[in-house]
């Protein structure tokens, strides 16, 4: 049996890419939460398609971003490295906890499309209550304790 898989080319995927890169662009907010909503609300795509597929173009564009500010020493990798003690191990547990619901279930959508939606509304209100929480975040000194131990990140 031989499958021949149909491509067809809707224009409005990459006009969507365009105007989100000109959104990202004068906002500097993530392509990630404009462009997976419309993959989802516009297109119809299955919610894990659309996160996967912005995974993926993000992990391509940010490689080569940071090649580029690696070689003129923008890069503070100690702070990379602090980061990353948070980011990699919650993104092997939700990989984890992603294959215990099993992609193909309904479950697994229902889940993505339910935290989707809460990064979406954290995204907005941060966007909303920006200038306050550089306020909040300038005046708090970081503590003591992470400072004496070289956890601290500069804002």
């Amino acid at each position: 049996m031989h499958c021949i898989m149909e491509f067809v080319l809707n224009p409005l995927l990459p006009l969507s890419g365009f105007a989100v890169g000109v959104l990202v662009g004068l906002t500097g907010v993530g392509g990630g939460s404009l462009m997976t909503p419309l993959l989802v609300l516009l297109f119809g795509f299955k919610p894990a398609t659309a996160v996967g597929t912005d995974l993926l173009y993000a992990a391509i564009t940010k490689a080569g971003g940071s090649w580029v500010h690696q070689r003129h020493g923008n890069i503070d990798w100690a702070i990379t490295g602090r980061l990353a003690l948070g980011s990699v191990p919650a993104a092997a547990l939700t990989l984890l906890l992603l294959a215990q619901l099993g992609i193909k279930d309904h479950g697994a959508t229902g889940f993505i499309s339910m935290v989707l939606g809460f990064a979406l509304l954290l995204t907005a209100a941060s966007l909303f209550f920006r200038q306050r929480l550089l306020d909040l975040a300038r005046r708090r000194p970081a503590s003591a304790d992470f400072q004496a131990h070289g956890l601290a990140v500069p804002l």
